[in-house]
């Protein structure tokens, strides 16, 4: 009997390999994808007056200095614009309105939109996926500061670009 176990095993372990050899393997293939989105980003920025007194009697200017860096993808149309009030506020609750624009701030007028996008401005660079500085020039009209209280006057404005 003994004999006629270990035929039995031998078979048994000669049909495993047997099975084993004849397995195929087929080709087979996976796609695989990945979507580069399209982007922009904005830095904080800052813009300061100089300082200037109620009695200057001249509007005053200044600008973003380098300091408002705008990032798009490449082949992106970046749109600048914001809905922030334009109005800067210091003691006593006083406010002195500013306007900003990409023109140099002699101009009188608020080029910068502030309602919607429909109404922003393109951006003065080529979107490449690089940083890109953009000056905004701001304007305080001299009638607006006469007779304000001396002090800090501040405010934050929300850049938007739309791409």
């Amino acid at each position: 009997m003994n004999k006629k176990l270990t035929t039995l095993t031998v078979i048994g372990v000669a049909l495993s390999i047997s099975n084993v050899a004849m397995a195929t393997t087929g080709p087979g293939t996976m796609t695989v994808s990945a979507t580069l989105a399209e982007a922009c980003s904005v830095s904080s920025a800052t813009m300061i007056f100089p300082p200037f007194s109620r009695f200057t009697g001249t509007d005053i200017a200044a600008d973003s200095a380098g300091t408002l860096l705008i990032t798009c993808s490449a082949s992106t149309t970046p749109l600048i614009w914001s809905d922030s009030t334009r109005v800067l506020s210091g003691p006593g609750a006083a406010e002195i309105p500013f306007s900003l624009s990409q023109r140099t701030a002699t101009a009188s007028t608020d080029a910068l939109p502030t309602i919607s996008t429909g109404q922003a401005i393109a951006a003065p660079f080529v979107a490449n996926g690089t940083e890109q500085s953009v000056a905004l020039h701001g304007l305080i009209k001299a009638a607006d500061y006469m007779g304000k209280a001396p002090g800090l006057y501040t405010t934050s404005i929300k850049m938007n670009v739309d791409y």
